[in-house]
């Protein structure tokens, strides 16, 4: 089940909008926390990348990997917020990749003990350059100061991104005679999409939030109050109509 033709309007006009924020022209030169905003700046051009492609996943009715654009969005959207509140996000963020590339580089030299000598010695000096204490970031267990987005991240995380039990059992559906029937592109119900589209949404204007407070270079912000106000609208919109669409479902299941 695609998303309501309004989110995808909604998520258009969202693009458009970010387009008078003009970030790929913002000069931090001479502004204080220069570092901080540039990996600000970053993140939510990776969120825009990441919006245009579930635009596009939207509209060829590719729903599965529509709820995996979302769950990156979060993502970033999370990211952001902690660039926003933790001032050692930073640190964090170099202590995480430190941490997966030596973790690839010992788990690599392990794999392959005859490599030539220039190799391992190349890899040796990496490993004990890179510190051993370097933590990973764990972004689930990051508390949002919006917590359905937290929520709603390791959901998809579940179903969209990792192979479990959850996301395999999608592509399997009882048919009328209760066999067992293998679908490639699985069918996703009218609730998950709703609540898939409703936090992408959210995410968004999180970010945005973000974005302005800590780049104040940002002179202008057109359209995004307009936005709000949409959400919360369609949001409400889409609650009735699950509400709707559950109760109908349980007066025919009374019925037969």
């Amino acid at each position: 089940m695609p998303i309501r033709p309004t989110w995808r309007k909604w998520f258009a006009d969202f693009a458009e909008a970010t387009d008078y924020l003009q970030i790929t022209k913002v000069s931090l030169e001479f502004s204080d926390n220069a570092d901080v905003k540039s990996v600000v700046l970053a993140l939510y051009a990776r969120l825009l990348s990441e919006l245009i492609t579930g635009l596009l996943l939207a509209d060829a009715k590719r729903d599965i990997a529509f709820r995996s654009t979302c769950r990156s969005v979060i993502e970033c959207s999370l990211h952001l917020e902690m660039a926003e509140s933790d001032p050692t996000y930073l640190k964090r963020l170099k202590e995480d990749d430190d941490a997966s590339r030596r973790s690839r580089a010992i788990r690599f030299r392990a794999k392959n003990p005859n490599l030539a000598k220039e190799s391992d010695k190349t890899l040796s000096d990496f490993i004990k350059k890179v510190p051993a204490k370097s933590k990973k970031l764990q972004l689930s267990e990051h508390d949002s100061v919006l917590p359905r987005l937290t929520h709603v991240y390791r959901e998809l995380s579940a179903d969209t991104l990792h192979v479990s039990l959850t996301s395999i059992d999608r592509h399997l559906m009882l048919d009328r005679n209760n066999v067992n029937r293998l679908r490639i592109e699985p069918k996703v119900d009218t609730e998950d999409m709703e609540d898939a589209a409703s936090v992408m949404a959210l995410a968004l204007l999180n970010a945005t939030r973000v974005l302005l407070s800590v780049v104040p270079e940002i002179k202008s912000a057109k359209g995004f109050h307009i936005l709000q106000r949409r959400y919360v609208s369609l949001f409400r919109q889409g609650l009735r109509k699950l509400k709707k669409a559950a109760t109908s479902s349980d007066e025919q299941a009374k019925d037969k």
